[in-house]
């Protein structure tokens, strides 16, 4: 993701309190998909969290591109519904990514229908109120952020490198910057707050991309993480208390569903993304991550970590 160096945590925040206080209302002509990058009609997508939100907006525009969207998704009633109402492009697997088996079984599903992946777009997350633990043992932001994407991504890695070029699309956040991965406590059972579990699977979510685009390196697939802004959506409806001030500041401040759906698609599939692979991208230009992200032993660590838990081999 760039340098060995990132920017400073002060420069961070004052960047992050900046760009919260700018939001676009619609998307930028000057960062418009080319023409000739709209016809996807040979390719296929698939993509978890794409049944609200800006999630719901992008398989929108990925589907009026020609593109099959192959939709992942834990609510089979609200993913049947989206298919439903995307047509015949469209299709719905069940996919509950706070089970690592459930992940498992989505990937088999996919790798059985779908002879190519050209574009694959991790975009589902959680920020729930509270600590939940799943029947499996994980902290439920550990797994649903990152864990579970480690793992899809994982189990589709060679489907996409047969369908090269293609594209992986981690969507993370601007939240990582707060971001430490705690390896003696990775399931945060002490001192757990919500803001810890999310920062922290989001920033472990730019290491994996950072580790992934580097594996890639000459397969024709890139690997690049997107903080698509701070956009309007269902993240926060979870949140109570003292937690919940963000909803209102969201429903003042943030952009529309479109504008994050556009930078999501326009990571995806523009030529102006040709090549680049490990960068964190953010909203519409390239950004250092967290300081964390760019140290290599502590890279290592994580991926070492997260195949022991996910039961890939090392």
């Amino acid at each position: 993701m760039g340098s060995s160096r990132g920017m400073s945590r002060l420069d961070q925040l004052r960047a992050l309190a900046g760009s919260m206080s700018r939001q676009r209302r619609k998307p930028d002509p000057a960062h418009a998909i080319p023409e000739a990058d709209r016809d996807l009609a040979s390719k296929t997508v698939v993509f978890t969290g794409g049944t609200d939100g800006m999630g719901r907006v992008a398989v929108e525009l990925f589907c009026a591109m020609g593109a099959k969207v192959v939709l992942l998704g834990r609510n089979e009633a609200k993913g049947q519904t989206v298919v439903d109402e995307l047509g015949p492009l469209a299709e719905f697997f069940h996919c509950d990514l706070s089970s690592l088996a459930s992940v498992r079984s989505a990937a088999a599903k996919v790798l059985s229908d779908h002879s190519s992946i050209h574009v694959l777009v991790n975009n589902a997350g959680v920020n729930a109120g509270e600590r939940q633990v799943t029947e499996e043992g994980f902290e439920l932001h550990w797994v649903v952020n990152y864990l579970g994407p480690f793992l899809l991504t994982s189990l589709l890695e060679e489907r996409l490198k047969a369908s090269a070029p293609a594209r992986v699309v981690n969507v993370s956040s601007a939240m990582e910057v707060f971001g430490h991965v705690r390896f003696d406590d990775l399931q945060l059972e002490h001192g757990f707050t919500t803001g810890k579990a999310y920062s922290q699977a989001k920033l472990a979510l730019n290491m994996f991309t950072l580790d992934l685009s580097r594996r890639l390196e000459g397969s024709g697939v890139t690997a690049n993480a997107l903080n698509p802004g701070f956009v309007s959506t269902n993240l926060l409806r979870d949140l109570k208390g003292a937690q919940a001030v963000g909803r209102p500041l969201m429903r003042l401040v943030a952009s529309p569903p479109l504008v994050g759906a556009d930078r999501i698609v326009r990571l995806a599939v523009s030529s102006a993304y040709e090549g680049v692979s490990g960068q964190f991208i953010y909203e519409d230009k390239a950004r250092l991550p967290n300081k964390e992200a760019l140290d290599e032993k502590i890279v290592e660590r994580l991926t070492e970590v997260s195949r022991a838990s996910a039961g890939l081999e090392p």
